[in-house]
């Protein structure tokens, strides 16, 4: 499976000048990549994981991605993703409050749409790189890309896709990586009886868990919590 999402390089192809390279593969990197791709930007995407890949996520979105995800030419609904149209609420003291979602939403696995969106990027012929960005420097107009396993990439347009913490981050000393993250995530895929069409919020002392349908009859329990 995970070799079906990579690209191989080999040591020449690093003196390759991409128009963009992408730091990070989850949805705003791939979302990024398939849409530059649309434009025949010659686009480089580096992840230093493999897809598909579980992540620690609500697997909850709202229908207004749909136009742009319809413009990207992906349809989640060709995938298993179930629709959700009502919402329920618990408080800490187990008051329960319901409403329909005028809007609505879905539910999908990341599991699922990172594969998804990563198959589409290299069909639309997306380079995808498994491998760990360790520095980038600017000169000459140019961005010089290197990676964990010696290899060099040249683009005059990089965009950062790899969220909060990061090496950069750490790099330019920023005030929130000097402290320790006083929050935990857990997820977990379950089978039981749960509605299609409902996603849950329900609270409790320090937190909260999320719950709703993925594809294949999965339902997602997903919870934040502090020490």
């Amino acid at each position: 499976m995970k070799e079906s999402f990579l690209t191989d390089i080999s040591n020449k192809d690093s003196t390759i000048v991409f128009d963009v390279i992408i730091i990070g593969g989850g949805l705003a990197g791939l979302c990024n990549a398939i849409h530059l791709s649309k434009y025949d930007k010659k686009v480089l995407l580096i992840e230093k994981n493999e897809y598909p890949k579980h992540k620690v996520c609500g697997e909850y979105i709202s229908n207004e991605v749909l136009p742009y995800l319809k413009f990207l030419e992906v349809n989640p609904f060709d995938f298993g993703a179930v629709k959700i149209d009502e919402f329920q609420l618990s408080t800490t003291k187990n008051k329960v409050i319901s409403a329909i979602l005028p809007l609505g939403g879905f539910g999908i696995s990341r599991y699922q749409l990172d594969a998804v969106l990563a198959e589409k990027a290299k069909e639309n012929g997306v380079t995808i790189l498994q491998d760990q960005v360790i520095n980038i420097d600017f000169k000459k107009d140019l961005f010089l890309v290197e990676t964990k396993e010696n290899k060099i990439f040249t683009t005059k347009i990089t965009i950062g896709a790899f969220g909060k913490r990061s090496l950069l981050d750490v790099k330019m000393e920023r005030d929130f990586i000097k402290k320790t993250s006083p929050y935990l995530g857990v997820k977990i895929h379950v089978k039981g009886s749960f509605p299609n069409n409902l996603v849950a919020l329900h609270n409790f002392k320090g937190g909260y868990c999320g719950v709703s349908k993925v594809e294949k009859n999965v339902i997602n329990l997903c919870y934040i919590t502090n020490y």
